[in-house]
């Protein structure tokens, strides 16, 4: 097996032993044992767990970039709705990196200042493109300076804490289509006649389904 290969088994074990016991809870051993190496042969590829969680967020992190600097893109809101199973995955693969976010700001904190970085990217791309749904007549005018920002906010918190809601109350509807479905509760206040209409046509069969 080629040294590539080993690592990427290192961090794909890595990966499901933080998202199933939590961040401070795995030792190299375990990730050792899960990946069918020795400590050792670890040792060779990653000096200890911090070079591991950084290899990780490194990955997260242009994961993430992609995903926000899609924004752009997105055009209605089937964009949107798509956008959202994109977010959901990432949320879902790499769940430890959201449920163990106070962990990580006092163990690692070069990793949580990369994390505040895409928050508040992710907050203020987001603004920017629910205001140009304004613009295309999708959502209602602001009653007020920055209310399209503060429901971005609210959005990043749903998305930030899906997966620790999920955790504790331990039940099956904390699924995909739940996600999405709460993210849409949020923005169906603010729907335009023609946005209601879109919403109706193309976003709320798949909801319902």
């Amino acid at each position: 097996m080629s040294g590539t290969d080993t690592r990427n088994r290192i961090i794909e074990t890595s990966i499901s032993l933080f998202n199933q016991s939590g961040l401070q809870n795995v030792r190299l051993q375990q990730i050792a044992d899960g990946a069918r190496i020795s400590v050792g042969n670890l040792a060779y590829h990653f000096h200890d767990k911090e070079q591991i969680v950084k290899k990780i967020e490194t990955t997260i992190s242009e994961e993430w970039s992609k995903l926000i600097h899609d924004w752009h893109k997105m055009l209605g809101f089937m964009d949107f709705d798509n956008h959202l199973s994109r977010i959901y995955y990432l949320l879902d693969k790499y769940s430890f990196y959201f449920l163990d976010i106070l962990e990580i700001k006092r163990l690692y904190p070069d990793v949580h200042e990369s994390q505040q970085y895409h928050i508040h990217s992710f907050i203020d791309e987001l603004g920017k493109w629910l205001e140009r749904g304004v613009e295309k007549g999708l959502l209602i005018k602001a009653n007020h300076l920055g209310q399209y920002q503060k429901i971005a906010e609210m959005i990043w918190f749903i998305c930030s804490f899906w997966m620790s809601k999920k955790k504790i109350l331990d039940q099956e509807e904390f699924h995909e289509g739940a996600f999405k479905e709460m993210i849409w509760l949020q923005l169906k206040p603010f729907l335009s006649k023609q946005g209601k209409s879109e919403f109706e046509i193309v976003i709320y069969p798949g909801l319902v389904s």
